[in-house]
């Protein structure tokens, strides 16, 4: 089924193109944040701070390279092709930062630098986002240096479907209007070479202004060359479309995430915008610059991140050249995700270059996000009379362990306590995967609710890391606190697989849940929904099309895809549990 598309998308790219004295911060700044190469490979930490393991690899690292302070002046590039027609493309870039010869950002060795990526790869922890991956914010410096943290990112892709990743980053030697997009047929790697995605990249040439073509741009560019080890280490197979930015204004950021929407929104293809974070004060002042900077990203909103960025650039913080040295790609990918529906993000992972290989007397921040679109609808639960009870096949003491694993596994994570036995037992209920959402409510008011309708864990399972995610990773409300646990009541559902129907004759209201699918577009309501709102079948289903999916309000009856599911629904209160009785 597609990913979920509203008319969210319409207000983002209103809201980012109001953020004031963006343009005007972009050409006082961005300009002299340019380096050549010379002075790129100056930037090198001394080798004393370079790890055992990096000196037997022969490597010679590099930190970070941000947009900072020079003298030179910018390289004006112009933008080298409009496109009437173009010949075949097979030209390869060959890499430019890899080994002594390059910059050294990783390795030239083959078997050294795939030993390295897969190490970083396994050593990150399994994660589980709620919603579809849509984006990602990675770093790319040194690969010593914020390796460990882009891993976070790429672990990401090791059970989806990636078949295209869209790559953005900021240029760091060149300053040139527009979008720079590859010209060639694929990337060198000392892994192998990567293949651009000719026919995504035509399709934005096509567009014209802002896209076009530059191999000047990207040949000495290290941001986006940095991800391609890690690309071919989790996802061998996957296409690229290489693009760099410049100094875009909020009125071209929007403009360029309008036109990457109908790319990241076919299967199979994710957007990642390349970012280290601030550069180079000491690591306290890098830590607060960063969870500012973090914190404003995770509220999807392009005005606060760019205010939090001029809040940071005011304080007249010694060796602080930047917070983001990909500020307008990280703002892309942001608009891009809004764009997309109902929009969260989650930090993944957060060091910087005195956590991992550097200096703490002068540090480079980096952050691993994910943006993700919810593909359910989230929303409190009702009286569990209302629902089907039996579709679930759970028993009322299969519900109490429900229950009670819940709240004990909130109060593990918040307070320190015990996680719970998830441990099925002889309940083949509890042991089936079965998707579920996890409704939070405190003081009789929806304090959290995270849910799927896909399943992918045992029933009991899920229930654990839904109660967590609904505590914790809600974007609507702030993360719940061990102090709040008392106050809080708990809500289970239980969802029945999704069944297809060829007929809205088929849903009923206050049994179904109903979903709407078409042309990527995807809306979701439960069960419960429509009849808390007093609505009949077609004033529903009129209402899914057009405020939840984003569709002509009448597309259920003109082809769209309808499929229904059950819930079953049941709370602590149904059982006298709750924080005086969970034990």
């Amino acid at each position: 089924m597609g990913r979920v598309q509203d008319s969210a998308g319409v207000a983002s790219r209103q809201r980012v193109a109001a953020i004031p004295g963006m343009r005007a911060r972009a050409a006082n700044r961005l300009g002299p944040m340019l380096r050549s190469k010379r002075e790129l490979s100056a930037m090198r930490y001394p080798l004393a701070k370079i790890t055992a393991a990096a000196l037997v690899a022969g490597l010679s690292l590099v930190a970070s390279s941000c947009r900072t302070s020079g003298n030179e002046r910018p390289e004006l590039v112009a933008q080298e092709t409009t496109r009437a027609s173009r010949p075949e493309v097979t030209t390869v870039r060959p890499t430019a930062v890899a080994g002594p010869r390059g910059m050294g950002f990783y390795t030239d060795d083959e078997a050294q630098l795939r030993e390295q990526v897969e190490g970083f790869l396994r050593d990150v922890p399994e994660t589980e986002l709620d919603g579809e991956l849509v984006a990602l914010m990675v770093p790319h410096a040194g690969l010593v240096y914020s390796g460990p943290i882009a891993a976070y990112s790429y672990r990401t892709l090791a059970d989806r479907q990636i078949s295209r990743i869209v790559l953005i980053g900021n240029s760091h030697t060149a300053s040139f209007a527009g979008v720079a997009v590859s010209p060639d047929a694929a990337w060198d790697t000392p892994l192998g070479p990567v293949t651009v995605d000719r026919d995504a990249v035509e399709q934005l040439l096509d567009i014209g202004a802002p896209f076009s073509e530059s191999r000047r741009v990207h040949a000495n560019e290290h941001c986006l060359e940095v991800q391609l080890p890690f690309i071919k280490a989790a996802v061998p197979d996957a296409t690229i479309v290489p693009m760099l930015i410049s100094r875009p204004s909020t009125e071209e950021i929007a403009e360029i995430a309008d036109a990457l929407l109908p790319l990241i929104q076919e299967p199979g293809t994710i957007l990642v915008a390349s970012s280290d974070m601030a550069h180079y004060p000491v690591y306290d002042e890098a830590v607060k610059s960063d969870r500012a900077l973090l914190d404003a990203i995770v509220t999807l909103d392009p005005e606060q991140i760019a205010a939090k960025d001029d809040e940071m650039m005011g304080q007249g913080v010694k060796e602080l050249h930047c917070t983001l040295c990909g500020l307008e790609s990280v703002l892309v990918a942001v608009t891009t995700a809004n764009q997309m529906g109902d929009a969260k993000a989650t930090v993944l992972d957060y060091r910087n270059s005195g956590d991992t290989a550097g200096d703490k007397g002068r540090c480079v921040g980096y952050g691993a996000v994910a943006f993700t679109v919810a593909n359910t609808e989230d929303a409190p639960s009702v009286e569990s009379g209302t629902q089907t009870r039996d579709a679930s096949g759970l028993t009322d003491a299969d519900r109490i362990r429900l229950l009670k694993v819940a709240r004990q596994t909130l109060e593990a994570e918040l307070d320190g306590g015990d996680m719970p036995s998830l441990d099925p037992g002889d309940s083949a209920a509890l042991a089936k995967e079965t998707a579920c959402f996890v409704t939070l409510k405190m003081d009789g008011k929806l304090r959290g609710c995270i849910g799927e309708l896909e399943p992918r864990d045992p029933l009991i399972k899920a229930v654990s890391g839904r109660a967590i995610a609904a505590a914790l990773q809600d974007p609507r409300f702030r993360p719940v606190k061990a102090r709040d646990l008392p106050k809080i009541d708990i809500d289970i559902s239980a969802v029945t697989p999704l069944r297809r129907i060829d007929s809205a004759e088929e849903f009923i209201v206050g049994k179904h849940g109903i979903v709407v699918s078409q042309g990527g577009r995807r809306g979701v309501f439960l069960p419960q929904v429509a009849p808390e709102q007093g609505w009949d079948r077609e004033t529903t289903l009129d209402i899914l099309c057009r405020d939840k999916a984003g569709l002509p309000e009448d597309a259920w009856k003109t082809g769209a895809e309808l499929w229904v599911f059950s819930a079953d629904v049941f709370s602590e209160g149904d059982f006298d549990l709750g924080p005086a009785n969970a034990d």
